[in-house]
């Protein structure tokens, strides 16, 4: 399948799920998590494990990768099988290379792994971008850009 500035799937297996949106703010390419109750919520713990949960853009009903979901209503997701390649929000101020390893900003957005001190020993990989996103000095929304990544982190 051709990849799509449309879509948040690129290419490779995928499941497709709904879920009720826990809260308001949710952008199609956000990394998600599932709560106790069975809503989803934007992932944020940052450096943490997750779940390769994402939103996605609401088709069927002609909504696009730029519109939010506000909150209780349906999410489209995407729960990306290890290898598949999709478009995920990158946080903003970022300068991500080919290949870098990408984690949770803990605002469900993804940021390179770069750097860390030596207290963060549970860092979770969560996929390896396979384009350059330049986002220093951007003038991005708060929701980031979207940037094609593979994904490393299987459900």
């Amino acid at each position: 399948m051709a990849e799509s500035a449309n879509r948040i799937h690129s290419k490779g297996p995928y499941t497709h799920e709904e879920y009720i949106a826990a809260e308001a703010g949710i952008y199609p390419g956000m990394l998600l998590k599932l709560d106790s109750s069975g809503y989803v919520g934007i992932h944020d713990d940052e450096n943490g494990r997750a779940e390769a949960l994402f939103a996605e853009e609401d088709a069927l009903q002609g909504n696009t990768v730029s519109t939010v979901y506000t909150v209780a209503n349906l999410v489209s997701c995407i729960l990306p099988g290890m290898g598949c390649e999709i478009r995920a929000l990158i946080q903003d101020e970022q300068d991500i290379s080919i290949g870098d390893r990408l984690v949770s900003a803990g605002d469900g957005t993804l940021k390179a792994l770069g750097t860390l001190d030596s207290e963060a020993i549970d860092v979770f990989v969560i996929a390896v971008a396979m384009e350059a996103c330049d986002l220093t000095g951007s003038d991005t929304p708060a929701a980031g850009t979207l940037c094609r990544v593979r994904v490393t982190a299987g459900n």
